[in-house]
């Protein structure tokens, strides 16, 4: 049996209410997106829907990031509106 892959994803915005009501925010929604393409797949021998993923949600504005050595792939989800760094 392989290991599973260990995704961090780094949060990087809030998402719409009804998105975040929904998923609990943009960590939620690509761990939906990411077990539901490994089921789609349909090859367990490459990654099994039910064990292949280790996911981590991480809150980058709250200054929240993995150890790089306890994974091994980073998604990067949303972006700080403009309107936060005004010019």
């Amino acid at each position: 049996m392989r290991a599973p892959i260990r995704v961090a994803v780094l949060e990087c915005d809030t998402p719409l209410d009804n998105t975040k009501a929904k998923y609990g925010g943009y960590g939620g929604v690509f761990e939906a997106l990411l077990w539901s393409s490994a089921k789609a797949l349909g090859r367990p021998e490459t990654i099994d829907p039910q064990s292949g993923l280790e996911i981590s949600k991480w809150n980058v504005m709250e200054d929240r990031y993995p150890e790089l050595e306890d994974i091994d792939a980073v998604l990067i989800s949303g972006s700080i509106p403009s309107r936060m760094f005004p010019g």
